[in-house]
């Protein structure tokens, strides 16, 4: 590939052969775009002239980016103008790389309508373009300098990082010409054609991403940039279903084993290839399991080092024949490398693994003190170990997982190797801890627990390769590349609670507990054989008490729960069951210096998890208690409704699935599924005429649906023909629903009969009606109208037209008598109710405002209001004798589309787009503790006591609770 113009010459020639080809395939909300070679090679040449147009040496472009439909293109502009390119991740420190590296031009890529903010050393752009959505800025950073001087090799180049998992992270230099002999062998060896569809998965920061987007520019194939599931890369539509993938182990098992077996590994599945590479594949059975037997994927382990241009070596698995994970062979050496194992020790078939290539050289950046012959790469020892049996090289692990314990050599790989022989385990990490002398493993697992993982590794290990600690997580953490991380291991087990209780310190906390919610006073053994219910229990007391135990122990409180409400366990049952998920029977060791030997469970059950947030001495904490899973985005904000003694949640999802679950155990009730999607609320009513309590809600394709909650079977549905996206309201036997076509119509609950449709505005209505004194209706439009609905008359009482769209639903205070309106462009309204009189106007936003107004009344004539914006700010007013002031204003990582939330007297909740969910300080505005949920989030959450109910779009619902450590 050494060309005049590096790879812009092998774009160009694509370009040229294939132009009608889709080059780029991009899935947004279940519908594709598609963009061929021509349409990108127009794209690449108008970045060409911009890039032309500044004036710099030739040297290092800096692309800040993730991965978009455009980054062909830009790569290629990049080699056409200059000779190297390296790609950063928009939340690293971007200064530190321009200087360190010497970049002299930084472009920067974001998706227009999203908010993100670059930091490019305080420069403004020298010129900003636009190319299909997506926002292109160009700055020159010629005169910044710089403060190393690395030697660079003066080849059409890429600039990779490696993760920083062995050892530091290092800046590499990549001479197209060293990837070259991958891109041909990988070819040939995966029969890539025009005709494939590649997952475009890889960060762009792991040097993995070159072979994608070089194998699909240089066969003419598609990448597809899609979410991560099975259902979306492996969807009904064949023609934009995945044929070649290739990702770390770790990121491929996070997929469940439903979807490996019924999607991914399925007897008509599209994937011709599956590619694993970058870490050690733990998880042989797992594969032979699910696939099924007509499957025709082929699957290869690729071996490598980013210091040689990614992959060495490949091997194709045939798993009719590897039997466990140690059988798994590094495979055939690629074209223009060799592999040695150099002996370590007296066993002369195992020793470090170390490439050799007289050609594919590489430069490590950070060593560049010398002549560019002295940094480049022509022997590499990569740390890890490998054994040779009959000529095959296998893979043992590395140089440092092999670690002194009480005197005797223990290896942490086979550790690994012999829990992923256990078939119901997913996958699974073993990390040394050096100064508290503890070996410890953590295991993701649906159905085992730790009790059960440690009966199994005795049967199987040595007593010295014996685990301390066995812990269940919901999934093993991965860097940003995909690969497991140790360090994340071991900074959840710093965090995590250090001393274990015993089975007795146990049973006298839970009768402390027990006694002093029922108010009666007995022993352990008169209760022992009951159980909760027949000594008094009821379910809103069994969350009350586990609410309790769970600020002693977060274990045992979140595990009992279920059984508690479970009817028929008895309560030593309970703690026995208890006992055995927390790990705390202990097992005589005659060889051991340590005394026992325990086993651990932070998280059972469904998807239980404890997130230790900032330092060890934050006062908070959020415990994620469950997750639902509702098959696409969920942007409505979940509903609360209390029936008898029971708590449940309902919310509908982009899907069309709208859920009953109960909010206490993460049980579903049941389920309705509607044609199109639903993004407004549930309205839960339970009053005359109906005889049960019932939920009602719009979609996007005008159907309404009533339901009851309990059941959730199907009263009515009707469709009026408009979008619905706002949340209604009943009143008095009605519900009141609003849609795009400007109407509010009155519906009989009990029939669905739409008895009167009132026209508020010739526009849409997007905002949830607000329901006053049980008779006026409020709201606001798209068409900046604001209006008042008499319920009793059907007719509007009065109107006021403003100078923006309304996006935030209404809110009440004072008993009622004010009604609060904010418009979009930050200015907010206060009117009487029954009148609509101006009271007071407040125009201190600086920002663009969807979230609706929270408020609490701090004293007579005193009220907070707070609310998000899309400056990425919650704004604090205090309203005293009807005049508005700004208390304060918080900055958080993302504009905020939610509601901020109550959670008590001092603490405010409020959740950013980005996914990250805040606890303030109510009186400061000071951020006290974050959790990240693993997506976006649009919907405002859901508040019962101090449990959290949000959707993500990540498809799930989450139930998180947050316990105070004071």
């Amino acid at each position: 590939m050494k060309r005049k113009n590096g790879y812009y010459d092998v774009f160009l020639q694509t370009c040229a052969r294939y132009p009608s080809k889709i080059a780029l395939r991009i899935y947004d909300n279940g519908i594709y775009r598609h963009y061929t070679y021509s349409e990108i090679y127009g794209a690449c040449e108008y970045i060409s002239q911009n890039l032309q147009q500044l004036k710099f040496s030739r040297g290092v472009i800096g692309l800040v980016s993730d991965r978009n439909i455009i980054i062909p293109c830009v790569i290629a502009a990049a080699h056409k103008c200059s000779t190297t390119f390296m790609f950063l991740n928009p939340s690293q420190d971007i200064q530190s790389v321009v200087n360190s590296v010497n970049i002299k031009i930084l472009i920067t890529i974001k998706e227009i309508e999203k908010n993100t903010i670059f930091n490019v050393c305080g420069k403004e752009p020298e010129k900003t373009i636009t190319i299909f959505n997506l926002e292109v800025s160009f700055y020159n950073l010629e005169d910044r300098g710089s403060y190393h001087s690395y030697k660079y090799t003066p080849d059409h180049s890429y600039i990779a990082t490696t993760s920083g998992s062995t050892g530091e992270p290092k800046h590499i230099q990549v001479p197209i010409q060293c990837i070259q002999p991958n891109i041909d062998d990988l070819t040939r060896m995966f029969e890539i054609n025009s005709s494939d569809v590649i997952y475009f998965s890889t960060p762009l920061t792991f040097d993995p991403s070159m072979i994608e987007i070089l194998l699909a520019c240089v066969n003419g194939a598609s990448l597809l940039i899609a979410p991560e599931k099975a259902d979306i890369l492996f969807g009904d539509n064949c023609e934009d279903s995945v044929t070649f993938w290739q990702t770390t182990p770790s990121k491929f098992f996070q997929n469940s084993n439903a979807d490996i077996k019924n999607k991914i590994f399925s007897a008509n599945s599209t994937l011709r290839v599956l590619a694993l590479g970058g870490e050690p594949l733990s998880g042989i059975n797992r594969l032979r399991e699910l696939k099924d037997i007509a499957n025709k994927t082929r699957i290869f382990m690729l071996y490598g080092v980013t210091e040689m241009s990614c992959w060495a070596c490949a091997a194709e698995l045939d798993l009719n024949r590897i039997l466990n994970d140690r059988e798994i062979p590094l495979g055939n050496c690629l074209s223009e490398t060799e592999i040695i194992v150099e002996p370590t020790n007296k066993n002369k078939n195992t020793g470090k693994i170390v490439l050799v290539s007289k050609t594919r050289k590489c430069l490590i950046l950070n060593k560049s003190v010398g002549t560019e012959e002295t940094n480049s790469l022509k022997f590499i020892d990569t740390g890890d170990i490998g054994e040779v049996r009959n000529g095959t090289i296998y893979y043992r692990g590395r140089t440092d997982d092999v670690i002194k314990r009480f005197g005797q050599k223990v290896s942490l790989q086979e550790i690994q190797t012999t829990i992923m022989m256990c078939p119901r385990v997913k996958s699974c990490s073993c990390i040394w801890l050096p100064k508290p002398m503890l070996l410890v493993v953590y295991f993701a697992s649906e159905t085992l627990n730790s009790q059960e993982l440690s009966d199994f590794l005795k049967c199987k290990l040595e007593e010295k390769h014996w685990p301390d600690k066995i812990i269940k997580v919901d999934s093993i953490p991965t860097n940003p590349h995909g690969k497991i991380s140790k360090k994340i291991l071991q900074q959840m087990f710093e965090k995590s609670p250090q001393t274990l209780p015993t089975l007795d310190s146990l049973r006298v906390l839970f009768l402390k507990e027990l006694k002093a919610t029922l108010s009666k006073n007995f022993t352990y053994d008169q209760v022992k054989e009951s159980d909760f219910f027949s000594v008094g229990g009821t379910s809103f007391l069994a969350v009350s008490m586990c609410n309790k135990l769970s600020l002693a122990c977060p274990q045992f409180g979140k595990f009992i729960l279920p059984y508690l409400l479970s009817h028929n366990r008895k309560i030593d049952d309970i703690m026995q069951l208890a006992s055995q998920e927390l790990g705390l029977k202990e097992i005589k060791s005659k060889k051991r210096l340590r005394s026992a030997s325990y086993t651990e469970s932070i998280a059972s059950g469904s998807q239980k998890k404890t997130v230790k947030i900032m330092n060890s001495q934050n006062p908070m904490e959020f415990i994620l208690l469950w997750t639902f899973d509702t098959g696409k985005c969920v942007d409505a904000s979940p509903t609360l409704f209390q029936h008898k003694f029971n708590l449940y949640i309902t919310v509908g999802s982009h899907s069309g699935m709208i859920v009953v679950i109960d909010a206490i155990s993460g049980t579903c009730q049941g389920s309705i599924k509607l044609k199109s999607r639903v993004e407004a609320s549930v309205v839960c009513y339970n009053e005359a005429p109906l005889s049960t309590p019932c939920g009602v809600v719009g979609s996007y394709d005008g159907t309404i649906i009533c339901f009851t909650l309990e059941s959730c079977k199907e009263k009515w549905r009707i469709n009026i023909g408009s979008m619905i996206k706002s949340k209604g309201v009943c009143c008095k036997g009605c519900l009141y629903i609003a849609s795009y076509d400007g109407k509010v119509r009155c519906i009989d609950i009990n029939s669905g009969h739409v008895k009167d449709v009132i026209e508020v505005s010739d526009k849409a209505i997007s905002a949830d009606l607000m329901l006053a004194k049980n008779k006026f209706i409020l709201l606001g439009t798209l068409s900046a109208v604001y209006a008042s609905i008499n319920t009793e008359t059907k007719s509007i009482v009065w109107r006021g037209t403003l100078s923006s769209p309304v996006f935030a639903a209404p809110a009440l205070y004072d008993g009622d008598k004010y009604v609060i309106i904010a418009e979009v462009n930050g200015t907010i309204h206060c009117r009487t109710v029954e009148k609509g009189i101006k009271i007071w106007k407040y125009q201190g936003a600086k920002g663009n405002i969807f979230s609706s107004i929270c408020i609490k009344e701090l004293d007579k004539l005193k009220w907070q209001m707070t609310f998000g914006c899309h400056d990425n700010k919650v704004y604090s007013l205090i309203v005293k004798n009807f005049q508005p002031s700004l208390q304060w204003k918080a900055e958080l990582s993302s504009p905020i589309y939610a509601t901020p939330r109550i959670l008590s007297d001092k603490l405010l909740l409020t959740a950013a787009n980005n996914g990250t969910l805040c606890i303030l300080d109510s009186d400061t505005g000071i951020t006290l503790t974050e959790y990240k949920l693993p997506n976006e989030t649009f919907s405002t959450p859901a508040i019962y006591g101090d449990y959290i109910f949000i959707g993500c779009r990540n498809d799930h619902v989450f139930c998180i609770k947050y316990v105070m450590n004071i």
